[in-house]
Formats: C-alpha cells, sequence, structure tokens
C-alpha cells in the first residue's frame, strides 16, 4: 500500500509539472509561431531537428541508464552504489557531451549551408552545441531523481527552467527586428542555452542534498560500468540511428514537397505548421497521462531485479492491463474531443486556418500514440529496451523510405499519412513485444470498444448543445459538457471497476 501510495504521489506530481510545462509548452511554440511566421518557423524547427540528433549523442542513453542503474542498486539493498553509479554516468554523459559539442559547433556551417539551405542559422548551431554538456548532466540527476522517487526535485527543476526560458527568449525577441530570420533564431537559441544552464546547477545542487542520505553506505555491486554500458550503449547507437534516420526525414520533406510544386517558402511553412502548431496540441493532453507511465520504468525495473519472472506473472498482468485501460480510456476521450471542436481549438491557438484540417487528420491515431509512449516506458522498465529501440529504427527507417518516394507524387497530405504509419507501426511492434515478454491478456471490448461507444454520444450530444462556437469560454464549455457525459457513460457501461485499483 506505502509504494502504491508513494507511486500515486509522485505519479500526481509529475503529471502537474507536465501539464503545466506542456500548458507552457504549446502556449510558446503557438507565439513563437505566431511571432515570427509559419516559414521562419518551419526554418527554425529544421535547426531543431539538427539540435535533437546532436541531443540524442550528448545523452546517449544515460537517463535511462542512470534510472535503471539506481533503481537496481536500490532493489538489491545496495545502497552504497548509488553514488557511485552517478558518478560513472556522470563521467559518460561529459564524454559524450563534449564530444557531440564539439562536432556541432564544428558541422555548424556546413550543416547550415548544406543541409538547411539557410547559412543564416550558422550562429544558432554554435550556440546550441555550447548547452550540450550541461543538459546531458541534468539528463543524468534527472534519471537519479525518478530512481529514488523524488521527481518534485526534477519538476521543481524543469518548471523553473521553462519559466526563465519563456521570459528571456520573449525579452530577446524584443531585441531584435522580426524579419531577421538569423538574430531571431539566435535570440530563441540563447534564451534556451541559459535555460539548460541554469538547470544543471539546480539538479547538481539538489542532487549533493539528496544524496546525502546514503552516505556511510558501503555495499555495492562491482559491475557497475559494465552494467551501465550494457544498458546505456546499445540505447545509444540505435538512438544515433533512429534519430539520424529522423532528421534526414525532417530535412527531406520540405525537399520532397517543393518536388510536389510547392516553393520553398510554402514547403517550409506547412512543415512548420504541422510542427510548430498540429503536433503540440496533440501531444499536449498526454501530460495528464504519460508522467505515470514513465515511473512505470523504476517500478517495473525494482519488480524485475527481486522477481526475475515476468511471463505470465498474474501481478504484472493486472498493472499492465490497468494502465493500458487508463491510457486508453484517456486517449480515447482526448480524440473524441480534437475531431468534434478541432476548428474552434485551431482557431484560438493558431492564425493558421489549414491547422484546423490537419488537427482533425490527425486526431484518430491519438490512442494510438498515447498507448505507445506508455507501451515503451512498460518495455524499458522490463530490460526490452533494445527491442524498443530496434522498433523505433524499423519505423524511422520505414517513414524515411516513403517520404522520399512518397511526398513528390501526394504532398503534404502524404506527409501527414506518413506520420500516421509511423505511429502505427512502431505500436504494433512495441504491443506485440509486450504480449511475447509478458503473456499478458487484454480485454479489448472492455478497454476500447465500451470507450468509443462513450465517447461517440458523448460528443453527439455535446455538439448538439455547442453547435456553434463562438468564444474560448463555449468552446471550454462544450469540452467539458464532453468530459462529464463520456465519464458518466462510461461508468454506466463499466460500473465500479472503472475505478478499481485492486484485483
Amino acid at each position: 500500500m506505502q509504494n502504491v501510495k508513494r507511486f500515486l504521489i509522485n505519479g500526481l506530481v509529475m503529471t502537474l509539472t507536465s501539464l503545466l510545462m506542456s500548458s507552457i509548452g504549446v502556449w510558446f511554440s503557438v507565439y513563437i509561431s505566431n511571432r515570427i511566421g509559419s516559414e521562419a518557423m518551419g526554418v527554425f524547427q529544421l535547426a531543431m531537428s539538427v539540435y535533437t540528433f546532436a541531443i540524442t549523442l550528448a545523452t546517449s542513453g544515460i537517463n535511462l541508464a542512470t534510472t535503471r542503474l539506481v533503481s537496481e542498486e536500490i532493489g538489491e539493498n545496495k545502497l552504497g552504489g548509488v553514488k557511485k553509479s552517478v558518478t560513472r554516468c556522470v563521467i559518460y554523459a561529459l564524454v559524450c557531451s563534449l564530444t557531440a559539442g564539439i562536432l556541432l559547433y564544428f558541422f555548424a556551417p556546413l550543416i547550415s549551408e548544406k543541409w538547411l539551405k539557410s547559412a543564416d542559422t550558422m550562429i544558432s548551431l554554435k550556440a546550441m552545441a555550447i548547452s550540450l554538456p550541461f543538459l546531458s548532466l541534468s539528463s543524468v540527476y534527472g534519471g537519479y531523481f525518478t530512481a529514488v522517487r523524488r521527481v518534485y526535485k526534477n519538476s521543481a527543476v524543469q518548471i523553473t527552467e521553462q519559466f526563465f526560458k519563456i521570459g528571456a527568449t520573449i525579452f530577446a525577441l524584443s531585441l531584435v527586428p522580426k524579419n531577421s530570420l538569423m538574430y531571431t533564431c539566435f535570440a530563441i537559441v540563447v534564451a534556451g542555452m541559459l535555460s539548460d544552464v541554469i538547470a544543471f546547477f539546480a539538479c547538481f545542487i539538489l542532487y549533493r542534498f539528496d544524496v546525502n542520505q546514503f552516505k556511510g553506505e558501503k555495499e555495492y555491486s562491482k559491475n557497475l560500468t559494465s552494467r551501465m554500458n550494457k544498458i546505456a550503449i546499445p540505447i545509444a547507437l540505435s538512438s544515433y540511428m533512429r534519430s539520424g534516420l529522423l532528421t534526414l526525414k525532417n530535412l527531406l520533406v520540405p525537399l520532397k514537397l517543393e518536388k510536389f510544386g510547392l516553393s520553398r517558402a510554402g514547403a517550409v511553412s506547412m512543415f512548420g505548421m504541422l510542427h510548430g502548431v498540429v503536433l503540440p496540441i496533440l501531444l499536449y493532453p498526454s501530460a495528464f497521462i504519460s508522467s505515470f507511465s514513465s515511473l512505470l520504468i523504476p517500478e517495473l525495473s525494482e519488480y524485475h531485479a527481486k522477481e526475475g519472472n515476468i511471463v505470465g506473472n498474474k501481478r504484472l498482468n493486472f498493472v499492465i492491463n490497468k494502465t493500458l485501460d487508463i491510457n486508453l480510456t484517456f486517449s480515447i476521450l482526448v480524440a473524441g474531443v480534437m475531431i468534434a471542436f478541432s476548428t474552434p481549438l485551431a482557431s484560438a491557438l493558431s492564425n493558421d486556418p489549414a491547422s484546423a484540417f490537419y488537427l482533425r487528420l490527425l486526431a484518430p491515431i491519438i490512442p494510438i500514440m498515447y498507448v505507445d509512449n506508455c507501451i515503451d516506458c512498460m518495455l524499458k522498465g522490463l530490460n526490452e529496451q533494445v527491442s524498443s529501440m530496434r522498433y523505433n529504427i524499423i519505423d524511422a527507417f520505414v517513414s524515411l523510405i516513403l517520404v522520399n518516394f512518397f511526398l513528390p507524387f501526394t504532398g503534404i497530405r502524404g506527409y501527414v499519412a506518413v506520420i500516421c504509419n509511423s505511429e502505427i507501426l512502431n505500436f504494433a511492434l512495441s504491443l506485440n513485444r509486450l504480449v511475447k515478454v509478458t503473456q499478458f491478456n487484454f480485454d479489448v471490448f472492455e478497454s476500447v470498444a465500451k470507450p468509443l461507444v462513450a465517447i461517440f454520444f458523448s460528443t453527439a450530444v455535446s455538439l448538439i448543445f455547442f453547435s456553434k462556437i463562438t468564444s474560448v469560454f463555449s468552446l471550454a464549455l462544450g469540452i467539458v459538457l464532453t468530459s462529464f457525459l463520456y465519464i458518466g457513460i462510461l461508468f454506466l457501461l463499466k460500473g465500479k471497476k472503472m475505478f478499481s485499483l485492486s484485483k
């Protein structure tokens, strides 16, 4: 019971943090898009694709390695290994991040001119390189706080970092002319770099105080370094491949849209609208549920270290089923709301009228996106991270092939189809692996059919009362009514077991 209480409290803290961060993040993304325009946003998103790959090189799987290593030492009651594990992870993170930073800094001119087709991004890429060591080390301490179930400390750092980043960005943008792409991107990047530095020092100070609880503990595993490498290196190698493929895919999208007939400005604008506005809105509600999914990693890691046997385990079967049921219940509600209220939602958040159409087009895959993230966390907790990354690589490779050969004939709608295919493929492979390693039984009728019935009737009734939405207030009322009707209908269909947390 104590473990359940601790899990729920940590999950609630992370959910509130994630919700706040996502709210700020969506608002911030839309603000920047409206402030600099969809074309500049597209160029910035392309630069961020390169930065994402650099972050992958800098972190190299160290966040999960830290969480797993510390969790396993605690699970085996070898508390002296906690600090030693973190020290090894810090050294690993420093080597990887410094290497990534040097590579990005010196290759920035080539990347900006040949890959991004915009020399204005060169100075921003060099600034990004400086932030990589700070970001990588913060990732280590974040993994530690997750493992010891003190996520509120990491949450406090994230909130502080986000508020500083937004304030610094708004201030920096006020100093540069709107039509200057180079200085606009540089202002956004420098604000982010400063926030990464602040986050690192905050994480380091909190860690130094927190780790004192293990002072005096002597017993630790002798193979910490090799265990760290066995977790981090396979993830790193597969992450490099996947992130590289995704970066290449993102760089190819505008080029292939040009071949379809769009101008360079039009192609970059469409890319910026999808990645800067539509996808953040689709992923925003996942803040309510993704935190609990991520907390499954240390819980399942510790359970796996203690029990070992996971095939057909009744307790594990229940945890998986309940987690998937909660995720599906929530994500089907979100998908229904997005489809029913796509036009007023897009109008309230974006100046681009096309965003409503693509929001409605992508909304049906929300349950697949959210549940896939949950399954990915469970696989990582069950020591199946290599399988998870293998599927991510397959997904990224298939997406790259489709973008290369499909987009010149189908345009932006073809890219939407590629996104849907990517999510479905990854979900199918991950779910199949989870079933194979745990042999859990899943009730499709209970967890899928009943929520679909509930969302159909709840949105139908809501649209009768809110057929014409003219304000944010009426939009909010429509969403609230849909949610209450959905929960009520689902309660009638499922009964008390809808809220049950016991077998």
